[in-house]
């Protein structure tokens, strides 16, 4: 049953690109996370506590603008630890059942055709990689083609899914790589570099103190000889 509702939610999520209005809502608060009302463009209609009627599910938040359809999933599936590292075997894991999802779709009908156009990551300005992601291609009888766009990652013990939707074109993935990328900042701060991977300025080298003059040692007693009679000797 939990399988069938996130495929469920995969349906509503993809299949209503770019027709929904953004009526705006004020913002939330998410496991810590205070949501954007707005962001690159998108404003949050509205926000949906799965948690309430099963726990691990999290929250959805909905967001949309003219000719797209964003939606944010923030769960933890009731694990106990999830890595902050979007490469880690866990993360990796969660990313590629959300996107086995996408292809669970169509025997189920809810499209006629679903097929993967590409992986990709998207990194910070680190370089560290923040979102594991997938282009797809979708079809519905009778309605124009649709490109779908799914991103996984990890923050604050919790898996964060984007899935984005718009009408087929050309340059469609340039656009949602910004959009998700925008919310590196969100969830990390730093304007896209990880807070982790700050570099901490170098310690400055201490100055070395003047060493003290050596005390300088008196000069070595004079010796005295005694010269035989007849001989010239001299005192050192």
């Amino acid at each position: 049953m939990m399988h069938a509702a996130r495929t469920a939610l995969f349906a509503l999520v993809f299949g209503a690109a770019a027709t929904v209005p953004a009526f705006g809502i004020a913002s939330v608060n998410v496991f810590g996370l205070k949501a954007p009302e707005e962001i690159e463009g998108f404003t949050l209609n509205d926000s949906t506590n799965f948690e309430k009627i099963r726990p691990g599910d999290g929250f959805g938040l909905d967001y949309s603008q003219s000719g797209w359809k964003l939606d944010v999933f923030i769960y933890d599936l009731k694990r106990a630890a999830i890595p902050d590292d979007a490469k880690s075997a866990i993360v990796r894991a969660e990313f590629e059942r959300a996107r086995a999802d996408a292809f669970l779709a169509q025997p189920r009908g809810l499209y006629a055709q679903v097929y993967l156009r590409r992986n990709f990551t998207i990194e910070d300005a680190a370089k560290r990689t923040r979102f594991q992601c997938a282009a797809f291609h979708l079809t519905r009888d009778g309605a124009k083609p649709q490109d779908g766009f799914l991103c996984v990652t990890s923050w604050n013990n919790k898996f964060v899914k984007i899935r984005l939707t718009t009408l087929s074109d050309n340059n469609t993935e340039t656009a949602a790589r910004k959009y998700v990328n925008a919310w590196i900042p969100v969830l990390w701060g730093g304007g896209g570099t990880s807070r982790a991977e700050q570099i901490r300025p170098e310690p400055r080298p201490q100055q070395a103190r003047p060493q003290a003059a050596a005390p300088r040692r008196p000069p070595p007693p004079r010796r005295r000889f005694v010269c035989p009679e007849n001989y010239i000797c001299e005192t050192r």
